[in-house]
């Protein structure tokens, strides 16, 4: 049974690759930009800014290897009691103190968003939308002073992601290789 499956398989295979070349449109995917984000159906940022005109004061820096020296995430211009909203559909998985910092975590699929320091009068387990208010810019940071929040993004607790790299509005367009 395990042989006639890949069978299958392999010969689906070879009849897309025959129909692909009969067609001469052997494709390629490539990401390409947007004038304005409304600009065309289909063409947005995949994730909105949590702070309002989302200004990166200090960018992200992924280190070589997990263990070493890095800055793994964005600090966004901001301050004490500005508004966080949520930049992409999620739910809330963490809210307190780390390492006596304030801190709120939310996931959307295999992602962790990371927010320090924020505060949220939100439950874990609270669902949001893209857009909708999060909690506040918090006190207490090490690293930003009162000046700026650091947003994190991690990819299934593993990889670190950049998370200004979401905020483009792009288009997955197909071409033919020639």
């Amino acid at each position: 049974m395990q042989q006639c499956r890949q069978m299958r398989q392999a010969a689906a295979a070879v009849m897309l690759v025959l129909l692909a070349m009969t067609v001469g449109c052997v494709c390629v995917a490539q990401q390409v930009g947007c004038a304005a984000e409304n600009d065309r159906p289909g063409c947005q940022a995949r994730m909105v800014a949590p702070i309002r005109d989302g200004v990166v004061i200090r960018a992200f820096d992924e280190p070589a290897e997990p263990w070493l020296a890095g800055h793994r995430g964005v600090d966004l211009a901001a301050g004490e009691g500005d508004d966080i909203v949520a930049p992409i559909d999620g739910t809330i998985s963490f809210r307190g103190k780390v390492g006596g910092k304030s801190v709120v975590s939310m996931v959307h699929a295999g992602w962790t968003l990371t927010f320090e320091p924020a505060v949220t009068d939100l439950s874990v387990g609270a669902s949001l939308r893209r857009g909708q208010p999060l909690g506040m810019v918090g006190h207490g940071s090490d690293h930003c002073d009162g000046s700026c929040l650091h947003w994190g993004i991690r990819l299934d607790g593993r990889r670190y992601r950049d998370p200004e790299s979401f905020l483009t509005a792009m288009r997955i367009r197909l071409l033919p290789v020639r």
